[in-house]
């Protein structure tokens, strides 16, 4: 029986800077700022808030991401669980204009 590849999902609510030249709406603002952070890929976006600033607004968005192997730990213990979401939280915070207030691990579906 071949082992089933699942690429980890996180569940983060965020809070991103969108530049008001962003192209399109505030949610593909926030997923492009979010989406340039290495080893995250954005699969779903709600907008939860904004703030309009002078050159950018600021959006309270919570996002379901994939995650790369680079984040991914090798495992699929409970550790492994708490350890991508760690690894996602570092990646979020280390992004521009981005700040993670919460990140947890999805479960994949059974």
């Amino acid at each position: 029986m071949a082992a089933a590849i699942h690429t980890p999902s996180v569940e983060a609510t965020v809070t991103v800077r969108v530049s008001q030249a962003a192209a399109g709406d505030l949610a593909a603002g926030a997923r492009a700022q979010i989406e340039r952070i290495d080893g995250l890929r954005v699969e779903e976006i709600e907008i939860a808030g904004l703030r309009p600033g002078l050159n950018d607004t600021t959006v309270e968005a919570v996002a379901t991401l994939a995650v790369g192997e680079e984040a991914a730990p090798e495992s699929a213990s409970d550790d492994a669980a708490g350890i991508v979401a760690d690894r996602v939280r570092e990646r979020l915070a280390d992004g521009f204009g981005v700040d993670p207030e919460r990140v947890e691990r999805v479960d994949p579906p059974d």
